[in-house]
């Protein structure tokens, strides 16, 4: 999400992206089988998370 221009807590105008590692990411309630990484948007200078989403919304789409 590259539309984030500045972080809020420093200034700092070098946002990039991370990926959560290990088993860390996202499932929709009462499933254990879809799964999504989470992404999140970094200030480079100071750390602060300024946005946090799922790298997939579609698995979250409850099907009727």
């Amino acid at each position: 999400m590259k539309n984030i221009q500045e972080c809020p807590m420093c200034g700092c105008k070098e946002i990039e992206q991370g990926e959560q590692s290990g088993h860390a990411s996202m499932i929709p309630v009462g499933s254990i089988f879809k799964r999504s990484p989470i992404i999140a948007d970094i200030c480079t200078a100071c750390g602060h998370i300024l946005s946090m989403r799922v790298e997939k919304p579609e698995k979250f789409k409850i099907k009727k």
